[in-house]
């Protein structure tokens, strides 16, 4: 990786941070929020795009792959949050069980999209490639809380 691309994800990974800590330390509005997710999502791009090494026609049809497969999982996290965020005190022991089994099932539901978008990657990309985005992937979570962590000290 050469230094100017290595200094351009850095300062975008940086900017990310920045706006994630600045974010907790007031009230954001939707548009704020939508602003830091959106330059949280272009890092990530980045750094994904960069240890993964796709050439322009997998990019070309791997991303709006990725695009799809990363809001398909949105929308099943918020489904499975809406449970999470009930008052427990509030329920009825056939209540709580009928939620937890309800997490159960959006987990095995998360589970079969990744084997199913899994079997659509390879589809324009190579086994290597995708083993290295998932490690890109976990790579650069691990990278944003690290830095949120160091940001927020």
């Amino acid at each position: 990786m050469n230094v100017k691309r290595m200094m351009a994800l850095c300062l975008l990974l940086f900017c990310a941070v920045f706006t994630q800590v600045h974010a907790q330390t007031k009230k954001e509005t939707p548009e704020e929020r939508k602003a830091r997710y959106e330059k949280i999502n272009n890092a990530k791009i980045a750094f994904i795009a960069d240890k993964v090494n796709l050439t322009a026609e997998q990019a070309q049809r791997f991303w709006p792959i990725y695009n799809e497969h990363e809001a398909r999982k949105r929308d099943l996290r918020h489904k499975a949050k809406q449970f999470r965020d009930e008052n427990l005190a509030s329920m009825t022991d056939e209540q709580i069980q009928t939620g937890l089994e309800n997490r159960l099932a959006y987990r095995q539901r998360e589970l079969d999209m990744d084997k199913e978008y899994m079997e659509r990657y390879l589809r324009v990309i190579t086994s290597r490639q995708l083993a290295l985005f998932y490690r890109a992937e976990r790579e650069f979570t691990k990278l944003l809380l690290d830095r949120l962590q160091t940001a927020s000290k």
